[in-house]
This record gives structure tokens, sequence and C-alpha cells, in this order.
């Protein structure tokens, strides 16, 4: 059936629902936090509460119970991470030298002679070493800290001093042609030396030789230089006699023959130059 009637929405009442609706709840305000010695004050105060104000003051107490324990749970965790800190702090210091330091390795007897300075005039072994470019060696004891600075020394060879039986020492031998002969040889040579001291392990003894070949080279060349100068120094010894023989040649002196009264003084070695005697006491 249709109608031609319309309908106006507004006047419909809407279909009640099966499903109840939330009532919306105010929030009730915590209630103030109360002191013990508010609360003691209050009840003395007030011999006759009532109950309404006897429950405002245990929710008092509770608010002050729940925030104390608030306050607890942040601190406790506070000192635990404190404590937690400080632990692996000190884990830190105590396995700081269980493991050698980078770039460091175990003294192994390899500078057995290094010895750190420590208090009251004492010192300890050197227990962590590292050889530096500069042919000098660094060191740590098994007691300095992270923040301690490395003890640094020159590297050199230990003395093996041995002892006769009545317990003089004895002379040490000189170094064998065969030994020198390595040292200051071929580099094939000088290599296998290097490689034989490196199993050895006496790091200062392997610094004495490579120190010893150094030197020898070095003197090699400036004994070249020398021969060099030498060279040339005889070169411009002969060159000034020729020119002072020309000079008597032409009798340079006669035509300034009135200069000779002038004071002079014998003439100084300027160069420091020990040069050679003609046999007249003079270098040429």
């Amino acid at each position: 059936m249709s109608s031609n009637a319309s309908i106006n929405l507004s006047n419909v009442s809407p279909a009640e629902s099966s499903i109840p609706l939330p009532i919306p709840r105010l929030a009730t305000p915590a209630p103030p936090a109360m002191l013990p010695r508010t609360t003691q004050n209050t009840l003395a105060a007030n011999p006759d509460i009532d109950n309404d104000l006897l429950q405002t003051i245990a929710n008092g107490l509770l608010t002050t119970i729940a925030n104390q324990e608030t306050d607890t749970a942040i601190q406790y965790q506070r000192f635990n991470d404190q404590i937690r800190g400080l632990q692996e702090r000190i884990l830190q210091y105590e396995e700081t030298f269980e493991h050698p330091p980078e770039g460091y390795v175990a003294n192994d007897n390899q500078v057995p002679h290094f010895r750190i300075p420590c208090s009251h005039g004492l010192s300890r072994p050197a227990k962590w070493i590292k050889l530096n470019n500069d042919g000098t060696i660094s060191g740590y004891t098994d007691t300095n800290s992270p923040s301690s600075s490395p003890h640094i020394i020159d590297l050199y060879a230990q003395p093996d001093d041995q002892y006769d039986e009545e317990g003089n020492p004895k002379p040490a031998a000189t170094i064998p042609l065969w030994f020198h002969f390595l040292m200051v040889g071929p580099t094939i040579n000088f290599t296998l030396l290097h490689s034989a001291l490196l199993t050895h392990g006496d790091w200062g003894l392997t610094r004495e030789v490579h120190q010893y070949c150094k030197l020898d080279t070095e003197y090699a060349d400036v004994c070249m230089e020398l021969e060099q100068l030498q060279v040339w120094l005889d070169a411009i010894q002969q060159a000034c006699s020729s020119c002072k023989s020309r000079l008597q040649l032409v009798r340079a002196s006669e035509q300034v023959e009135k200069l000779s009264h002038i004071p002079h003084k014998p003439q100084a070695n300027r160069s420091g130059w020990k040069r050679k005697s003609n046999g007249q006491g003079h270098p040429f």
C-alpha cells in the first residue's frame, strides 16, 4: 500500500537497543597526600571524628604511601644503574691489562731488564711492551691503570755477564769475523742474521745489531765524502800554489813595496781544518 503522506524523521523515536550503553563517570580527583604527623595531629584534634573525615585521612595516607613507593622505585632503579656502572668500571679496571693494550705484546723475556720505577724507589718489571719507530720502547706494568702513561726507555742489549768458578767475571770474547761479516755484508746475509735474532727473541740484541749496521753504513758514507773533500782540497791547494808561484814571477810585492811597513798579524786558520804544511810553516 502506498501513501502520499510525508514522514518527518525528527518525530520518529529511535528503536531501543538491547545492549546497555556505558555510563560515563566523572574522574574522581585523587585525595591529597597526608604526612603521618599531619594525620596524627588531625586525629588528636578530632576525638569524635566521623566516617567521612576518617576515610579522607585514610585515602590521604594511601596516596602518601603510593607516592613514596613510586619515589623509592625510581631511586632504587637509579642506584642500581649507578652500581652497575661502577661494577663495569671496576671490571674494566681489573681486566685492563689482562690482555695487551693496542700495539703492545707481553714481555716474554724480549726485554728482561726493562723495569719501570714505582713508589719508594722500587721498580716493577714491564708486563706489556711496544717497540717504537725511533728505537725506544714503551712499557706498562701489571699495576698500571687505564689513565697511566707508558714508560719509555732507550732499547739496548743487556750484557751477558759470566763468571768463573772463583766468581771472577769472564772477559767477553772479541766479535768473530763471520759475525761481523753478517752484520755489514750483503743484504741477504743480514736478512739471515735478522731472522735468527728474531728467533732468539732478544729485542735489545736485535736493536744493537741493526744500530751497528746503520752506523757502519753511515761511517762508510762519511769516509767517502771525506775522500771526495780531500781530493777537492788537494786540487785547491795545488791551484793556490800555482797562483803563488805566478805572483812570485811577476814580482808582485816589489810593485807595492811602500805597503811593507803596515803592521800585520799571522793569518788565522779560518776554516778550522788542519791543513798540510809545505815545510816552510805555510799551508801552501
